[in-house]
């Protein structure tokens, strides 16, 4: 009996069914990967974000943040970064970490993106949350894909 390969279509179709969002993105800060959840959570069309730059699922005053973050992950300063997003009201909670092979080499970044109303909603009931700027908006707004990155 032939051991079952793990294919291209089963793991996009895996990607499109899970409960989380998932971004990933390539060494080259391009997106490889933009599931239908991560859509719906920052209000983005995954097919338009395919290819382009993570840079412009931000907004241009958060560029250097997220390269630094991205550098911190990939050269083993950070193991992993963990945080809350309000966007546009709704609550996320995201976890990004790097993709190693196993010479060591780094194969991308993954952004999980959880839904996490109840849980900061649990937190707040607990006098143990500190209030967060929504992202998403204004000059945090994501930019369109298809424009140029300077």
């Amino acid at each position: 009996m032939n051991p079952m390969k793990v294919t291209l279509p089963v793991l996009e179709k895996f990607a499109e069914n899970l409960n989380i969002g998932i971004v990933i993105v390539d060494n080259d800060d391009k997106i490889i990967l933009f599931n239908k959840l991560a859509g719906e959570m920052l209000q983005q069309d995954p097919d338009t974000r395919i290819g382009t730059s993570i840079l412009r699922c931000h907004g241009e005053i958060s560029e250097k943040p997220v390269m630094k973050m991205f550098e911190d992950l990939r050269n083993r300063v950070m193991e992993h970064y963990e945080g809350w997003v309000n966007f546009k009201g709704r609550m996320l909670y995201e976890y990004i970490y790097p993709l190693w092979d196993e010479n060591g080499v780094c194969l991308g970044v993954v952004e999980e993106l959880h839904d996490a109303s109840e849980k900061s909603e649990y937190l707040k009931m607990k006098g143990e949350w500190k209030d967060l700027h929504i992202s998403g908006l204004d000059e945090k707004a994501p930019r369109s894909p298809h424009e140029h990155v300077s």
